[in-house]
């Protein structure tokens, strides 16, 4: 990535961190309400059986109710566990206890430690069907502007080389914004990111 479209991605950033700050809890739950409802109500998700799902922290659509309601359904959750700088797996919840039970990375959100023996949904005979995604900020066109930290969008490139290894179809990606979090310019973007097919926002 060129300096300039760094220096341009990291002011947006930043600009966007600061609006994102100053939402009320309550408002960031009312807003989450109504997206959770929208995904769960969606084809997409009612046909998938294994979902990734991202645990938020604040100033991104709250993702507790879908967790649960992936839980409830008896399908099969996976969540993020982040190695070193750049490299994210997604291992497997197996019940809301085992959820509660997730301590704080230091980023403040639960993630399982990297010492538990945890199902890697890469070692799975199954793959993903559905990667519900965060994001920083979002644009009308479908450009997702990400922390910069590229752990989506190499992930993507490596879901989708192991699901077809085994046969399946590319994971469906799904991102979830606030209100606040979509922009009507359009956002920069290199030749890396990879942006999700669906962007739900209240």
């Amino acid at each position: 990535m060129n300096p300039a479209l760094r220096a341009l991605k990291n002011t947006i950033r930043k600009d966007m961190r600061q609006r994102l700050a100053a939402l009320s809890k309550d408002e960031i739950h009312r807003q989450s309400a109504i997206v959770t409802e929208k995904l769960v109500a969606s084809r997409t998700f009612k046909e998938s059986q294994s979902i990734s799902v991202y645990i938020s922290m604040h100033g991104e659509i709250c993702t507790t109710e879908i967790i649960r309601t992936v839980l409830n359904q008896n399908k099969s959750c996976y969540v993020p566990r982040c190695r070193g700088k750049d490299i994210m797996d997604m291992v497997k919840i197996e019940s809301w206890d085992d959820f509660l039970a997730l301590p704080k990375n230091s980023w403040g959100i639960p993630e399982p430690r990297l010492e538990e023996d945890r199902e890697n949904v890469l070692d799975t005979p199954h793959g993903l069907d559905l990667i519900v995604m965060p994001g920083l900020a979002f644009d009308r066109t479908g450009t997702r502007l990400g922390h910069g930290r590229g752990y989506y969008d190499n992930y993507l490139i490596k879901v989708n080389k192991y699901n077809a290894s085994i046969g399946r179809p590319p994971a469906t990606t799904v991102a979830l914004a606030l209100t606040e979090q979509m922009v009507d310019e359009s956002l920069p973007r290199c030749e890396t990111d990879i942006d999700p097919q669906e962007i739900l926002h209240p």
